[in-house]
């Protein structure tokens, strides 16, 4: 039976953020004027094609400390016009919003972007008198202009208008600012009326973008336009309250060409033909429920569309190109089984009467962009069949967890993300029963590091949304899979056409848990949840178990991998852990557990009435929580006796876990270098590919930590006869193997290439020879991608000099990606001095403007992976000095690059530390920049060769005792 207690941590805090409600009531009346908007210029944008990737949690995060907008005046209703003219680059529209005034003001803010060009003498302002309507009629409208259709209007009694004093614009705050001669009166409804245009971008995809493409067959160009509003892109493309929790209805009519089709939230209502433009016509949409700005959907386009029905009635499209159209067929049926799914599971319906899935060309964001009841994905997305699964279930569940349920402000973008990322794991079939460890240890690395997230830009918000995914996934194993559905429910329910903040929603499960009694009123999971979240670390778990009396003495503390560890609060760090723990005689993790037990601000626990003295336990299998545990000696040999005996298997994820910890302890100094390598023992017939993936791992991060060492080259022999014996077992490719096997095969041979194996060797220099031989051999590179650090890592300085050429002689038709992986496997691979010495002589040294500062970067940047590498790249920066320092310094950065990488990897070793330190004494002063990362790089090296020191010994008796089962041998050039 599985057990489970808690271990509370200390320090806690709770963020609370107010949720401003939605006025109700709204009434739009107005008059369009009729012709040309007038005021502004229209300038047509350059560019063809989307090139600049947006990043929305990055954006999000950006308008965390923005300036909110005054509350005295909030949107109730919107119409929008829009009418966009891709091929010329440029857009013009209307809008007019219905506001509430809740206090008297004469001033109203809100959003619009500098380069949104505003007829500022056509802004009017006017109080809708009578009760409040929902649809205006002004019967001075125009017929060409679509306001002449939206209803009667009737319970406006009348309309009074309200003097303008001056508008401004403040773009530090991307604010408009409207002055009125008097104060607006409280409670009264009030309508805004902008006129605009705006450009529409090619150079990115946010707000309202264009791209164009040609025809297949008659190569005409085809322009489109499309909308990607979040996460505050609104204010980019017309006037509003662009701030998440302003929510509003949208009316929103589109111009578009009778070859063009016109999409946006909401099914069409109505088609007008506008007067004196035969070509062009107002596609009115029906009115929106209450949604955020960002939420806002317009597609111009002229493709194609295949249509079905989900269960529930609503009616699902895909738009693709028509030479594209015939590809994507399945994706209808996975979007109703996703639609399904979460209806089923949150068991709130889809509040539209659409959705919309748009393959559009030269899409190049990498996210797709979610609007509400329209989803624009690649091209590229559509035939990806397993990512399209999981793109797919992100999205819609996005439709419920980000749309209809908001964040009420950028500081919660990370939980919807994550919220929606974990739903959708179960919508796309990913069973959270066996979910791949392997998706969360990139947490672990970042965590252990001893100054996370350096260096790593926009990846910091993503790493984050993959802890609330796992804090997430963590929570639905204590509190149970019910309890925890069903809080979600109720906040679902609870939220509908709302925001939230995060708070909310462990509110929410903390009051499901507490009536289903699966919490004890002493914890809430906002203590859980704050104990993960305020922490940029992670816990190691230590049970030592006492097999006289069946207990355990359970302890937590920080876990830090690079050393040295002397971080100041390591000792003052607390989380609160579930200890759930599995057992000889319950191997399945899925099984009910009894109730949670909790301690609270203890470090140390106490568990009782475990297994005998000759059954292991496993704590916190398959990954519940986001945490390593270390064990006694006797329960790691239990553990390993039982991995190799004929009983019943350890569940996959959480055999992974035991080398994921074992090894990773021993890295860190919390466990001894022989019990991690015995763990690696039950891999002779392990061939699951999530059990695999931990060891690839290994032998890359270990194999390059001791790289250059007579523990190292045995480690390398050890790794060859592991991955011999497991291509063994899977055999030859067969035509009904499943992909898992197929790409487990395939990272084994590369794997084993890479360790110099020698039917792979020659297996590679023979296609390599083969490229040497072509008639051009710049027109395109003939050898599979992993034969090429094969090569360069076992071959000739012939073959390697080959290489170098096609990189210095690489046409610039030819993609550059193919360029970069070529130097990148240039200077990575090699074992050899000479190839390294010419690499830098080549990119550093020599004339010929050949390569890049990049380029350089990137050469330092892989040398630092083996010791062959960075003890040259040491002795050449010794040798070379001042002819370097005389060449690099000023040059973006490049000499303090070189001086950081030549240094702080030498100095790992006692040796390099010695010589580093001479280096040190001689050049005190020339390191520029770098003086400082050069100094502590000495003074922490201690650490380092101490970890050597202790370790390496143990490797070597270790392999040396395992080594004559091993009958692989390197291949030598």
């Amino acid at each position: 039976m599985l057990q489970v207690v808690w271990v509370a941590g200390a320090a806690l805090f709770l963020l609370a953020a107010a949720t401003v409600g939605t006025p109700a009531g709204k009434v739009l009346h107005s008059k369009l004027p009729s012709g040309e908007v007038q005021g502004y210029e229209d300038k047509p944008a350059a560019g063809r094609l989307m090139s600049r990737r947006s990043v929305d949690l990055r954006d999000a995060k950006a308008h965390v400390d923005d300036s909110r907008l005054p509350r005295d005046v909030t949107p109730t209703a919107y119409h929008l016009d829009l009418h966009p003219f891709p091929e010329e680059g440029f857009f013009k529209g209307r809008v007019q919003i219905n506001v509430t005034c809740h206090e008297a003001t004469n001033i109203i803010i809100l959003h619009a972007h500098e380069n949104l060009r505003i007829a500022h003498s056509e802004v009017t302002v006017k109080q809708l008198v009578g009760r409040p309507a929902s649809q205006p009629k002004d019967p001075n409208v125009k017929a060409d202009y679509p306001f002449s259709h939206r209803g009667n209007g009737s319970s406006v009694s009348s309309v009074l208008p309200v003097t303008i004093s001056s508008t401004k614009k403040e773009p530090s705050k991307q604010w408009y600012v409207i002055s009125l001669a008097d104060k607006l009166k409280k409670d009264m409804v009030y309508q805004l009326d902008l006129s605009f245009t705006g450009t529409l971008t090619s150079d990115t995809t946010q707000g309202f973008f264009r791209a164009s493409y040609q025809l297949h067959r008659t190569k005409e160009e085809r322009w489109f336009a499309a909308t990607k509003m979040a996460p505050s892109n609104a204010r980019l493309v017309f006037p509003c309250f662009d701030e998440p929790e302003l929510k509003a209805s949208f009316e929103i009519s589109v111009a578009r060409t009778s070859r063009m089709t016109a999409l946006s939230n909401m099914p069409v209502r109505s088609i007008d033909e506008m007067r004196n433009e035969t070509e062009w016509s107002w596609v009115h949409f029906q009115e929106t429920p209450l949604m955020s700005t960002f939420s806002v959907a317009v597609v111009l386009l002229d493709l194609e569309t295949i249509s079905t029905h989900a269960k529930g009635g609503v009616r699902v499209s895909v738009f693709a190109r028509p030479s594209f159209l015939s590809q994507v067929q399945d994706v209808l049926r996975k979007a109703c089984l996703m639609l399904e799914f979460m209806e089923n599971y949150l068991t709130v319906p889809f509040p539209l009467p659409k959705l919309d899935l748009v393959a559009l060309p030269y899409y190049s964001d990498p996210e797709p962009a979610d609007l509400w009841g329209l989803i624009i994905l690649k091209e590229s997305d559509f035939v990806n069949e397993e990512g399209l699964s999981w793109r797919l279930a992100v999205e819609v569940a996005q439709q419920w967890l980000g749309h209809l349920a908001t964040p009420a402000w950028w500081n919660d973008s990370r939980i919807k993300k994550a919220l929606a990322n974990y739903v959708a794991s179960m919508a796309a079939e990913q069973d959270k029963l066996n979910w791949n460890p392997v998706t969360g240890y990139s947490l672990y690395y970042e965590y252990s590091k001893r100054h996370p997230y350096a260096g790593l830009g926009s990846q910091e918000e993503y790493i984050k949304v993959t802890r609330l995914q796992w804090l997430l996934r963590m929570l639905n194993y204590t509190l149970t899979e019910a309890t925890f559905r069903d809080g979600l429910r109720t906040f679902v329910q609870g939220k509908k056409f709302k925001t939230f903040n995060e708070d909310e929603l462990w509110e929410a499960l903390t009051s499901q848990a507490r009536e289903d009694m699966t919490l004890e009123e002493s914890i809430s999971v906002q203590e859980i949840v704050k104990s993960w979240v305020t922490k940029d670390r992670f816990p190691v778990v230590t049970v030592a178990r006492d097999y006289q009396d069946n207990s355990a003495s359970v302890e937590q503390h920080v876990f830090l991998k690079d050393r040295p560890q002397d971080m100041c609060e390591r000792d003052s760090l607390l989380w609160c852990i579930p200890l759930i723990y599995m057992t000889a005689d319950n191997l399945d993790v899925s099984a009910p557990r009894d109730p949670v037990v909790w301690m609270k601000e203890e470090r140390y626990i106490n568990i009782n009435n475990l297994p005998g003295p000759d059954f292991f336990i496993i704590v916190n299998p398959d990954e519940i929580g986001m945490f390593m545990v270390n064990y006694d000696q006797q329960n790691w040999a239990l553990l390993l006796d039982y991995l190799r005996g004929p009983g019943p298997q350890i569940p996959p994820a959480t055999r992974a876990k035991l080398l994921h910890d074992a090894w990773n302890l021993a890295y860190g100094g919390e466990l001894d270098m022989a019990t991690a390598l015995n763990m690696t023992l039950f891999l002779e017939r392990e061939t699951d590919p999530i059990v695999w993936e931990v060891m690839f791992t290994m032998i890359d991060h270990l194999g390059r930590r001791i790289s250059g060492t007579d523990a190292g080259l045995k480690f390398e022999e050890y790794a060859r006869f592991l991955l011999a014996r497991l291509v063994e077992s899977l055999g030859a490719p067969q035509p009904d193997d499943c992909s898992e096997k197929t790409e487990l095969r395939s990272r084994a041979r590369v794997c084993l290439c890479q360790l110099g194996h020698q039917p792979c060797v020659v297996d590679a220099r023979d296609a390599y020879s083969k490229w040497m031989q072509a008639e051009d051999p710049d027109a395109g590179n003939l050898v599979p991608d992993p034969y090429l650090c094969t090569v360069f890592q076992w071959g000739t300085m012939e073959e390697w000099e080959f290489g170098l050429k096609r990189v210095i002689r690489f046409p610039s038709d030819r993609r550059q990606s193919e360029r970069h992986y070529l130097l990148k496997t240039l200077a990575g691979c090699p074992r050899q001095e000479e190839k390294v010495e010419r690499i830098l002589n080549v990119t550093l040294l020599e004339d010929g403007n050949n390569f890049t500062d990049s380029d350089i970067r990137l050469v330092l940047n892989m040398l630092t992976g083996r010791s062959t590498g960075y003890t040259t790249l040491f002795h050449f920066l010794s040798q070379n000095w001042e002819q370097l320092r005389e060449r690099l310094t000023g040059k973006s950065g490049l000499w303090e690059y070189l001086v950081v990488h030549a240094a702080t990897e030498m100095s790992k070793t006692l040796e390099g530390y010695n010589m580093v330190l001479e280096l040190y004494v001689i050049r005190h002063g020339e390191f520029g920049a770098a003086e400082q990362i050069v100094k502590n790089a000495v003074r922490t090296v201690s650490a380092e060769v101490q970890w050597n020191d202790v370790n390496l010994p143990a490797m070597e008796a270790w392999l040396d005792n395992h080594l004559p089962f091993a009958s692989s041998s390197p291949a030598t050039p």
